[in-house]
């Protein structure tokens, strides 16, 4: 049930009853990491669970031991199950749920425990009351507790609140961070949408967004939030910190962070919200402090231990002892407020990907907002290696393991995108000379000796590719269809796509236009290229230069017989530019070149069926 791991560990010798032990869950979090640290460190037994055998908590030498669970996202009960197993068989007296998941699954463990096991957690209602953003924004409206300008969309039906969206680009948040469909958990995220075209698309495609949501004011400024351990809505230790960067650079996990002090009225925002609740337990409530204003704006609120959370131990307040005292003896000590003011925390490879992307891509493909740090800036700051303030969150000279562990996971994929980033510039650069050659070859002409030369003798099947199969491809197969059956050629024509998902619709606007040209989409279902349709094809037709320099790489074979489609055009061009996501006039000029371009491939296929005798 657990895995060949998991199973082991079960068979190890029990730890005797008489040690206070506690399971961490998702070892790989570098919350986790400082858990167990923390509690290790104090000589508290601490056991660490992940979905693999390695973990980043799992190889702390403050891990007394490891051991493999089931997926949560896929087998929940059984991960819940080997949870409760191993900390009967070790004696554990707490759980520490790590993530927003963990706690969704093992909030009744207790119960199910029979007590004997305790989850320093709020319940599941208090939980989803401040975890759920659509509540809270509603509750935190009622409370005094300043919020963006937001517009609630309770249904998914975003064409009611479209008039009342005063600026752009406009945040869209999933009313959860998690949404439980089919039996199952699965994550959302939030998005960005420039236009009122984005956000219908965004709507239209996600279908976690037909549950609630919010539309909300972009915030420029600083993030800062209230770390507190309450017991029963009453404070027992609070700490406050700000961002000072973040990966992605636009707003997201905090990879350079600092401790300050406990201000107004952020402070009392803050205890507002979790003592509305009676709130038992960790929490970290993020604000985000408007530039101009100086207003702090609520954006969530954390209902378990956050990714920041070595910053408060290094600063002076023990959060996961707090909280192992608050679940064991049900009365933790410490001095409410006292910590250092001044700390830094840095995730030093997360920091790393946020050079990366600054370095990578523009400033407006990362949504920055006006006065961003220059490329310049950010390089400089980077390079600030030795800042005595500054501590390292994951590499410590006292617990090495881990620290070479991420790096070593880090330098695998990193390697992989180097890898995959080198041969996609080499792709484009052999597209970029091949269109350049085709371009050429049609203004002398010479494109037409090369079709003859090429183009096959017989043709009984024809397979036409684009990117996604819901716009070109689909309306050049059925169209061509339609022109054969007029044309007295018979013909197997298929559509498909080179990077697809399979069963989605056609684009509406693609459902629309073919309408206007006879030919009807409305059952058409995307299909991803296979080898067999490459096989069976006598000749396929793709839009751009990419699909048969991409085609190529994927089915070698497949190059002889892989035409352009715009060079059958009666205005040949090499390529016929996709659609997606343009306007109408764009999409009518498409397939108005698709249109010319399958009428002269019929003509072609006409000419050699008089040729070779056929009817």
């Amino acid at each position: 049930m657990y895995g060949e791991a998991g199973t082991a560990a079960m068979n190890d010798r029990a730890i005797p009853l008489d040690q206070t032990g506690v399971i961490v869950t998702d070892g790989n979090e570098r919350s986790a990491l400082a858990v167990t640290r923390s509690l290790g460190r104090r000589g508290i037994p601490v056991f660490v669970g992940a979905e693999v055998s390695s973990s980043l908590s799992g190889v702390s030498r403050y891990c007394r031991e490891s051991f493999v669970y089931p997926s949560p996202w896929a087998s929940p009960d059984e991960y819940r199950v080997c949870i409760l197993d191993h900390a009967r068989r070790w004696g554990v007296r707490a759980v520490f749920p790590m993530t927003d998941l963990a706690v969704e699954i093992l909030a009744e463990l207790e119960a199910q425990s029979g007590g004997s096991i305790r989850l320093p957690i709020p319940s599941l209602d208090q939980y989803r009351s401040l975890s759920n953003k659509y509540q809270l924004m509603g509750a935190a409206k009622r409370l005094g507790v300043p919020i963006p300008d937001t517009l609630f969309v309770p249904d998914g039906d975003v064409e009611k609140v479209l008039p009342h969206i005063g600026r752009w680009p406009i945040v869209v948040k999933p009313g959860r961070s998690m949404i439980k469909m089919d039996g199952l958990w699965r994550k959302t995220s939030v998005m960005y949408a420039h236009n009122a075209d984005e956000l219908r698309k965004l709507y239209r495609e996600i279908d976690y967004l037909k549950e609630p949501s919010l539309l909300q004011a972009r915030v420029v400024g600083e993030g800062q939030g209230v770390f507190g351990l309450l017991d029963r809505g009453k404070p027992v230790a609070l700490f406050a910190h700000r961002r000072l960067r973040e990966r992605p650079p636009s707003g997201g996990v905090s990879v350079l962070r600092e401790s300050m002090a406990l201000l107004q009225p952020i402070t009392d925002y803050a205890l507002r919200v979790m003592a509305s609740v009676e709130w038992h337990g960790v929490a970290m409530v993020e604000f985000k402090v408007d530039l101009e204003s100086g207003v702090p704006y609520l954006m969530e609120v954390n209902g378990r231990f956050w990714g920041s959370l070595q910053l408060a131990i290094d600063a002076g307040i023990d959060f996961p002892w707090l909280l192992y005292q608050l679940g064991t003896t049900g009365s933790p000590r410490h001095t409410l407020g006292s910590y250092d003011v001044g700390v830094r925390s840095r995730w030093w490879l997360g920091d790393l990907d946020h050079l990366l992307l600054r370095l990578r891509k523009s400033d407006s493909d990362l949504t920055l907002p006006p006065g961003s740090p220059s490329k310049g800036e950010t390089i400089a700051s980077f390079l600030r290696v030795w800042d005595p303030k500054t501590k390292s969150e994951v590499f410590r000279l006292s617990d090495l393991w881990p620290g070479l562990y991420e790096l070593a996971f880090y330098g695998m994929p990193l390697l992989q995108r180097i890898r995959a980033s080198a041969k996609a510039r080499v792709r484009q650069a052999r597209v970029f000379v091949l269109r350049t050659v085709w371009d050429a070859a049609i203004l002398t002409g010479v494109h037409r000796v090369v079709l003859n030369a090429r183009f096959p003798r017989k043709v009984d099947r024809v397979l036409v590719l684009c990117k996604g199969n819901i716009c070109r491809s689909p309306f050049a197969a059925e169209l061509l269809k339609k022109l054969s059956v007029k044309s007295g050629i018979s013909l197997e024509i298929v559509s498909a796509g080179i990077d697809t998902t399979p069963g989605h619709n056609a684009y509406p606007l693609a459902l629309s236009t073919s309408g206007r040209h006879g030919v009807d989409l409305t059952n058409h279902r995307t299909s991803m290229i296979s080898a067999d349709m490459v096989l069976r094809a006598d000749l396929i037709l793709v839009m751009e230069e990419y699909h048969v320099v991409a085609l190529a790489a994927m089915f070698p074979d497949a190059r002889p017989k892989t035409f352009l489609l715009g060079h059958f055009a009666e205005r040949p061009v090499t390529d016929i530019r996709d659609p997606y996501d343009g306007t109408p006039e764009e999409f009518s000029r498409c397939y108005a070149t698709i249109v010319n371009a399958c009428e002269g491939l019929l003509v072609r296929l006409r000419g050699q069926m008089s040729l070779s005798g056929g009817e």
